[in-house]
């Protein structure tokens, strides 16, 4: 177990985009911006009582940003056993920091919605008799080695939100495809992709995973939406399934 003080000056790298980790930080006190990249935008600003770098610990992923000091700070970093013993003296914490994910990732969703919206991306390629169509059925279908196995393990998807990836045994939260069972190997994150349900149709989005996503052979762009129109091959890391539309 181990909770470390890290002292830094204004400017000081705490740790840069793909470096490898098993820590994460608490903000005692000072600001710690996160970067896209040691030169890149600045896109998000972390302080007293915030924390960041859990992914590391919770899903043994490569750092996706750099996160620098933007004035004299004082962190906290802490290890895996020190987080575990934590959360298990204080489960307060564990609800704070359940919070904060959720405030983050609705952040990050309603980021990509107006991104989505303002490209014009929705619109394009869709016509009026499509969006009054009879609504279609999504599914994500696994079958194995067997295409054609009458043994698939089918996920309806429901609602204008699916998330994919793996529980999470720290918070018990599951996504809605969990690919935990049909993953032994670790290649997918816990919080993987996201398909959506929009006017135009369905799209997928990957939230920057470590091992990608890919639909028909072709990897996407992180946070970049990709049409789906039923039938296509959809990777999650190494799990391989199939996006069907039905009435």
């Amino acid at each position: 177990m181990s909770y470390t003080a890290i002292p830094l000056e204004a400017g000081q790298v705490v740790y840069r985009r793909g470096d490898d980790g098993d820590n994460m930080y608490l903000v005692q006190r000072g600001a710690v911006e996160m970067l896209d990249g040691d030169d890149g935008e600045s896109l998000a600003v972390y302080e007293r009582g915030d924390f960041f770098g859990e992914r590391a610990v919770l899903e043994r992923v490569v750092r996706a940003y750099t996160m620098r000091a933007t004035e004299a700070s004082r962190l906290i970093r802490v290890d895996a056993s020190g987080l575990i013993h934590m959360l298990g003296r204080n489960p307060e914490i564990a609800v704070r920091m359940i919070r904060k994910l959720a405030q983050r990732l609705s952040t990050a969703e309603a980021a990509l919605c107006e991104r989505w919206l303002d490209s014009g991306a929705a619109d394009e390629g869709v016509s009026d008799d499509t969006v009054g169509a009879m609504p279609l059925q999504a599914r994500l279908i696994y079958a194995g080695d067997d295409s054609s196995s009458e043994d698939a393990i089918v996920f309806v998807l429901d609602g204008d939100t699916a998330t994919v990836g793996r529980t999470d045994p720290l918070s018990g939260i599951a996504p809605d495809v969990d690919l935990t069972r049909l993953d032994p190997q670790l290649t997918t994150s816990r919080r993987h992709a996201f398909i959506e349900h929009r006017p135009s149709g369905y799209v997928i989005l990957e939230v920057r995973a470590t091992n990608g996503t890919f639909v028909n052979g072709r990897r996407l762009r992180p946070e970049v939406p990709e049409k789906l129109a039923g039938g296509e091959e959809v990777i999650f890391g190494g799990v391989v399934m199939r996006f069907e539309l039905s009435i």
